[in-house]
């Protein structure tokens, strides 16, 4: 069971609709109250990311004292525009649809790499990766008194502001994102949902699954990093084969599962330090079109 941080509670009812953790797209809306405006001192929102159970050694150096790695996400910062318009203000309705790694303002306050590194590899571990918006708010208590801005915590409902996910089976794989329907007024860039209208259909996330392929690993021992494969849904494939080649052109790793990774050994014994070829030729279930993609990944001991 994950501990909530206090600040999970807020200003507003900020629910997760959908996170792709290969691309790190991410839709959220506002269910209920207004975010704050510019009396808020701090920020607008802190996207958390953490494990469930809490891993007892964090290989990384973001993390916090409370079990979670945070990125801020400032009210009304310079060239920062996911959504909340010329009011500046997160409010009833808005729905934001925004990549993490290409939106975040000032890089997190400097976490959004490490963020992004553990995001990746934490994704295969055994424990689920838990993602959570945790508000900012000036608010004097959690049962509503109001604070600096004025403003109580009408967040009744944190649950929904949690997602737990696993992209190698130690949990549910995440909802994917939807793309959200235009809707502005005003001149405000805010996509507004029509209640009238049918609940928005979730797409299929293996019509066009993502893939990703890091290009260096380090298989050392020190249980960071330690093994390689291209990442992305494991479901979604029928046919799958993935090779990795030595510089004389002989195939020292084969997989025809999208799931199993490289542990930079070759017959055996560990393979030198150096640059290697990968192929792969897949086909997902939804899809009679192969994709063939090849590159280079980097051994590093």
């Amino acid at each position: 069971m994950v501990l909530y941080p206090l600040m999970s509670w807020g200003q507003c009812d900020i629910e997760i609709l959908g996170f792709d953790p290969i691309s790190t797209d991410l839709l959220i809306t506002v269910n209920g109250g207004q975010c704050g405006t510019e009396a808020d001192s701090i920020g607008e929102f802190i996207l958390g990311l953490g494990f469930s159970p809490p891993l007892d050694n964090t290989p990384w150096p973001c993390f916090g004292d409370d079990e979670f790695m945070l990125l801020l996400y400032p009210l009304d910062f310079p060239g920062f525009e996911i959504g909340q318009g010329p009011d500046n203000i997160l409010q009833t309705g808005d729905t934001l649809l925004f990549n993490i790694m290409s939106d975040t303002p000032l890089a997190g306050s400097g976490t959004l790499e490490c963020w992004r590194v553990a995001l990746e590899e934490g994704s295969f571990f055994d424990e689920c990766v838990v993602l959570t918006i945790m508000q900012i708010n000036d608010s004097e208590t959690l049962f509503g008194d109001p604070g600096l801005g004025g403003f109580p915590y009408p967040d009744e409902n944190i649950d929904n502001n949690w997602l737990e996910f696993s992209l190698d089976g130690a949990c549910a794989p995440p909802p994917p994102p939807v793309p959200v329907d235009p809707e502005p007024a005003d001149g405000d860039t805010t996509s507004v949902p029509d209640p009238t209208r049918p609940e928005r259909p979730v797409s299929n996330a293996c019509q066009d699954p993502c893939i990703h392929v890091p290009n260096v690993f380090t298989p050392n021992g020190d249980n960071l990093n330690e093994t390689w494969r291209p990442t992305t849904l494991s479901k979604c494939w029928e046919d799958w084969d993935c090779r990795v080649y030595n510089r004389w052109g002989e195939t020292i790793w084969l997989s025809s599962d999208p799931s199993e990774t490289w542990n930079g050994d070759f017959l055996g014994s560990p393979v030198s330090n150096g640059v290697y070829i990968w192929s792969l030729k897949a086909r997902t279930f939804e899809s009679k079109k192969v994709i063939e993609m090849s590159g280079h990944v980097t051994v590093l001991r």
